[in-house]
């Protein structure tokens, strides 16, 4: 009987640190070479998710929100960010970003962080 016990709490034990909401990516540099992407953004991780909504001229300033690149396309023109629900985002030009939103999202390696291509 105590066998068992301690088995299934072992198994609960080690099924609740597997079940964590945390991931971390083991391959940075996956994520850092991607062109197309969704990072979930959180307001208090870094800076540059305020500076995004200052380029584009988000107001009331948003705690969360999703964000969509996709920078695959040669053309600047094609390339492009959805800001908000994915059901009805806007849609922004990758160019209306300033340069270090744009390099802080490209290099951004967090777990909130989702390749799409």
């Amino acid at each position: 009987m105590k066998t068992i016990t301690y088995f299934l709490l072992f198994t609960l034990a080690f099924s609740l640190l597997g079940c964590s909401g945390t991931k971390i990516s083991k391959n940075t540099s996956s994520l850092k070479n991607s062109k197309y992407f969704r990072i979930l953004a959180d307001a208090d991780d870094d800076p540059i998710f305020v500076r995004l909504q200052d380029d584009l001229g988000i107001e009331p300033k948003m705690e969360r929100y999703t964000v969509v690149i996709d920078i695959r396309d040669a053309n600047d023109q094609m390339k492009y960010v959805l800001f908000g629900d994915e059901y009805n985002p806007a849609r922004f030009g990758w160019l209306q970003l300033s340069e270090q939103v744009r390099t802080g999202l490209i290099n951004w390696t967090g777990s909130n962080k989702e390749r799409l291509d």
